[in-house]
C-alpha cells in the first residue's frame, strides 16, 4: 500500500483553484481513493489518468444527482462519460474489459463460458 496519499495539485490552466470548495474536496477524495486502489505510487502518466478519472467521475456524479432530483440530463453525454471513465480505469488496471461470450463460432475459454454459450444457444432454438 501507499504510505502517504498523493495530493492532487489544484493548479489548473495556470489558475490556483480554492481547495476548500465542496467540488475540490470531492475531487481530492475520489483521486485519493483511486490512488489507493492503484496500490502504489503512480507514474506521471498514471497521475494524469487518475486526475482525468477523478474529473470524469465527478461529472458522472453530478449528472446522476441531477437525474435523481428529476432534472433533465443529456443521456448520450452521460453514457460517453461513463464509457470514458471505464476505459481510463481499464488502462490503469483497475477494471477489466468485458468480453462478449455470446459470439457464435468462437470457442469458450473456460468451462463456465462454454456452459453459458451452450445454454444461450439452446434458449434461442
Amino acid at each position: 500500500m501507499i504510505t502517504e496519499p498523493v495530493s492532487f495539485d489544484l493548479a489548473v490552466a495556470g489558475r490556483n483553484i480554492d481547495g476548500r470548495t465542496v467540488e475540490a474536496r470531492r475531487f481530492r477524495s475520489i483521486g485519493t481513493d483511486l490512488t489507493e486502489q492503484l496500490g502504489r505510487t503512480p507514474t506521471a502518466s498514471e497521475r494524469l489518468m487518475l486526475m482525468n478519472a477523478a474529473t470524469i467521475a465527478m461529472l458522472c456524479e453530478q449528472t446522476a444527482a441531477d437525474l435523481l432530483e428529476g432534472k433533465e440530463i443529456d443521456q448520450a453525454n452521460y453514457r460517453r462519460n461513463v464509457d470514458m471513465l471505464g476505459q481510463l480505469l481499464i488502462k490503469l488496471g483497475m477494471a477489466q474489459k468485458s468480453r462478449d461470450i455470446t459470439k457464435r463460432g468462437q470457442g469458450a475459454s473456460d468451462p463456465f463460458g462454454a456452459a453459458l454459450i451452450e445454454a444461450t444457444a439452446v434458449e434461442r432454438e
